[in-house]
């Protein structure tokens, strides 16, 4: 949301409440009059307090309309907008990724638009229970193709809506996690190419069904077979050695490939299938060596990203004329501090930041870094644990937003460091400031004034959890 117009001036705002309470807060934001203030702290007031509430954040059709669709508005919150008697407030809740299984479900109970039925169907906090009521139920389209493609959705109400609606849902049921191994069988039998493509890739899929597809031999189908880890050996033998490119690539990351099938494929004629290879985490040194020499610089640059490269290759690889690479290596967790010593004073940015933000280079490097003029590199060693506290004292005075938010995103960041930057100019800083418990209370408390929206309630939100965790 963006920035709103500061709140009046209010005495309660200048200083922090002796006794910090859930009735204290909720005194400050009625005197304060902010919807944002009453948003923060609306979960922790009781029924009473809620009332008084209500009477901040309603006032005004505006301000509802604009909590119902804020992001950050509370569960609790959107479902007291849900109970206003407003279609616009109330499609804004049923919109809301942060709307209640609890709130959705009385909505369902009491929409008669199909429209906004339509939009709790797709809404994935909806509660399984309403959408079987739906599956059982509804006639409207729509829905029910939004009830299909839920996440929420369980096996009884994928089998309610093949048994109503045979065949109409089947794509969506072959993707559906929550399908059934007898309800993916079904589907295979009756659908499309694309239907069975869908459901040899699903987990649940049925291991005579994998090779029944096999022998098949549509390349669709074919090729979301091949990535399945299910599949049985000798099938999957069988499909590293298609004629297809994208059986192949396919079949280069399933987790399921043997040393000698992925020596095999790390010799692909394709350059796709060699860096889906060159992909995973379980390669061994004989083919991470061939790798390594590979023409593509994608292919060797995946190699030097690899925990497990022997330490002659990451040399190797450091001397590389591609910027990439070496910066691959610079990234590598595995990466030796003679390496990182070494690509700090590489020529290009991109591979010095690279060696900036690695947890391994030491104080020494940190020093080095920290006169580079790239901000890339800045940002990384602001980020960095291994920065000294004087390092950081002078990047979080850096004119560039991004080397400040280092320092702040620093774990090792002191408090004295951090307190100045409660008034850097970029709200989305003081917003995350507020979340570090470095700094006090009475350095927080005057951001409840703030001129920003999303910081003032941020603030709010702090010192009532503060004071649920104390309940």
């Amino acid at each position: 949301m963006k920035s709103g117009k500061k709140s009046n001036p209010n005495p309660s705002l200048k200083r922090l409440p002796r006794d910090m309470t859930a009735q204290a807060l909720v005194s400050v934001a009625l005197q304060s009059g902010d919807p944002y203030h009453a948003t923060a702290v609306y979960e922790v007031a009781d029924s009473v307090a809620r009332i008084a509430l209500d009477t901040v954040l309603f006032d005004g059709r505006r301000n509802a309309l604009a909590l119902a669709r804020w992001e950050h508005t509370p569960p609790v919150v959107l479902q007291a907008l849900a109970r206003l008697n407003d279609a616009s407030v109330r499609q804004r809740v049923q919109r809301n990724l942060g709307t209640s299984g609890q709130t959705l479900t009385e909505l369902y109970h009491t929409e008669n638009s199909d429209a906004l039925v339509t939009l709790i169907a797709q809404h994935r906090r909806t509660p399984a229970a309403v959408l079987e009521m739906m599956a059982r139920e509804s006639d409207n389209d729509e829905a029910l193709k939004a009830v299909a493609g839920n996440p929420a959705a369980n096996a009884t109400v994928l089998r309610i809506l093949h048994a109503r609606f045979p065949r109409r849902f089947d794509a969506a049921i072959a993707t559906h996690p929550a399908a059934s191994p007898d309800l993916l069988e079904a589907v295979y039998e009756t659908g499309n190419e694309y239907t069975r493509a869908a459901v040899v890739a699903h987990p649940a899929c049925r291991k005579r069904l994998l090779t029944q597809a096999a022998l098949g031999g549509n390349p669709l189908v074919l090729r979301q077979l091949a990535g399945n880890p299910r599949i049985p050996p000798k099938l999957l033998a069988r499909l590293a050695q298609s004629r297809t490119l994208a059986v192949r690539r396919a079949i280069a990351g399933n987790a399921m490939l043997t040393t000698e099938l992925l020596t095999a494929l790390a010799q692909d004629e394709s350059v796709n299938v060699r860096r889906e290879i060159a992909l995973r985490d379980d390669l061994p040194p004989s083919v991470l060596e061939r790798l390594a020499q590979d023409g593509d610089h994608w292919v060797r640059q995946r190699v030097a990203r690899n925990p497990d490269a022997p330490r002659a290759l990451l040399d190797k690889l450091s001397d590389e004329q591609n910027a990439e690479v070496r910066r691959a290596v610079a990234r590598n967790p595995a990466c030796p501090a003679e390496l990182l010593e070494k690509l700090a004073h590489d020529e290009n940015g991109w591979v010095r930041a690279a060696v900036a933000y690695q947890p391994k280079a030491g104080a020494k490097l940190m020093k080095i870094l920290a006169t580079d003029r790239a901000v890339d590199v800045l940002s990384g060693v602001a980020a960095n644990p291994r920065a000294s506290q004087l390092l950081l004292r002078r990047l979080a005075q850096s004119a560039e937003a991004d080397v400040r938010r280092g320092v702040i995103l620093n774990p090792r960041a002191s408090e004295t460091v951090l307190r100045p930057l409660l008034k850097d100019p970029y709200y989305l800083h003081r917003v995350l400031l507020l979340g570090n418990r470095k700094l006090k209370d009475e350095d927080k408390w005057p951001l409840l004034a703030d001129p920003d929206n999303a910081v003032r309630f941020t603030a709010m939100r702090w010192f009532a959890g503060r004071v649920k965790g104390q309940g």
